[in-house]
């Protein structure tokens, strides 16, 4: 094989994969997490943040940690109170209770107010919802955030929600 091309090769396979984006997406640009009053006081913050931070740098964003940001990022989660689906013909019951999760990543402008009157809202956003039996568990929290934010890159505009299917984060 030839050395350079096996250099290059190596050099390629070093490099992080950057998921498609947007055209319009704000690639390098800097921005800060903005967390709801509730997400603060609660701590819930300290399950948001690091993983939509790491999903954001990998869109090519950098964290910026003053007020130098160009771009507001937000986060939020909830889930409903369950009801009973129709299991599949593998299960040995009739029917499970399962929950509706949703996780939206959001981005505006730094200088743009994503919370009035209490409620977020973000210039653009994702929603991704996933049916589960636990709505609490961290591993699907985490690939929600994660694929939102992909996605996010992917589908980017400056106005604008997409509901997306998450169901690639369901529990294994």
């Amino acid at each position: 094989m030839n050395l350079r091309l096996s250099a290059f090769i190596c050099m390629a396979l070093a490099l992080p994969a950057l998921a498609q984006q947007s055209p319009d997406f704000p690639r390098n640009g800097k921005l800060i997490i903005q967390l709801t009053s509730s997400q603060f006081a609660s701590g819930f913050g300290e399950y948001l943040v690091p993983p939509l931070v790491d999903a954001f740098q990998k869109t090519g964003m950098v964290y910026a940690y003053d007020f130098e940001a160009d771009f507001a990022a937000t986060v939020e989660t909830g889930a409903d109170v369950g009801k009973w689906y129709e299991a599949d013909e593998t299960a040995d019951v009739a029917e499970v209770w399962l929950y509706e999760r949703f996780v939206t990543v959001g981005l505006s402008p730094a200088e743009m107010d994503i919370e009035p009157h209490g409620k977020l809202a973000p210039s653009f956003s994702i929603t991704v919802k996933l049916v589960t039996p636990d709505q609490d568990r961290v591993d699907e929290l985490n690939c929600l955030i994660a694929l939102a934010t992909r996605e996010l890159a992917a589908r980017y505009k400056a106005k604008g929600h997409v509901l997306v299917d998450g169901s690639s984060c369901a529990r294994k």
